[in-house]
């Protein structure tokens, strides 16, 4: 049986979580370095434009999240019934509306150290969690996390919510380790647990796990 090609450029970026779904599954992958005019020009492969492309198969899809919950129906990490497929799926959003803040910190501000003090006072700080931000703060993901238990957001097991999770709090690790640390004890260890889980382990100690986590220097 082939493996799932990842069609992405040669950093970790969006294409991240589905490979930790896919090791986490008990899977290997392929990786393909996008052409980028390619990208632009071909509507078949790529019908908005961009990327990651995940090729399963004769299944060919694009757009991130699509495929993110493909996989996680496909390995059995979308919760097990109806209510935690809606719990999944909600914080796969407010995942999303973090990263959206992220990126613009990251490719916009550059991580100018004023830019880098208003982004966690309004996503991170536990006293603003109620003032306007879009929907995106820390404090709502790590709700989830402690009505839970700790171990996990979702359920008993592993889920495409976890890995979520761990991928935006591994790369604010990058900029506010310390800050992380102090404020969010329970998100470090959550960090620390679900980076030893069988398949994940392996997969960040191998070459397969790209240093770049994004297209400029910095994050």
């Amino acid at each position: 049986m082939s493996k799932p090609v990842i069609h992405y450029f040669p950093i970790r970026g969006r294409a991240e979580v589905l490979r930790l779904a896919i090791v986490a599954g008990g899977d290997d992958f392929d990786v393909v370095d996008v052409n980028y005019q390619e990208q632009k020009s071909d509507r078949e492969k790529y019908p908005f434009g961009q990327c990651p492309r995940l090729v399963d198969g004769d299944i060919d899809m694009v757009q991130s999240n699509t495929i993110a919950r493909y996989l996680a129906r496909k390995y059995k990490l979308n919760g097990k019934d109806e209510k935690e497929m809606v719990l999944v799926d909600e914080i796969m959003e407010g995942v999303e509306s973090l990263r959206v803040k992220y990126v613009n910190l990251i490719y916009n501000d550059k991580l100018e150290e004023a830019a880098k003090e208003t982004y966690w006072k309004t996503y991170f700080d536990k006293t603003t969690s109620e003032g306007r931000n879009g929907g995106a703060h820390m404090v709502y993901l790590a709700n989830f996390l402690a009505k839970n238990g700790g171990k996990h957001c979702v359920g008993s097991g592993l889920t495409i919510a976890d890995l979520c999770l761990w991928e935006i709090l591994d790369l604010h690790l990058r900029i506010f380790e310390e800050a992380v640390k102090k404020e969010y004890p329970e998100l470090v260890a959550f960090h620390d647990h679900i980076a030893s889980l069988p398949g994940i382990k392996e997969y960040l100690a191998s070459p397969k796990r790209l240093a770049a986590p994004n297209a400029n220097s910095l994050g």
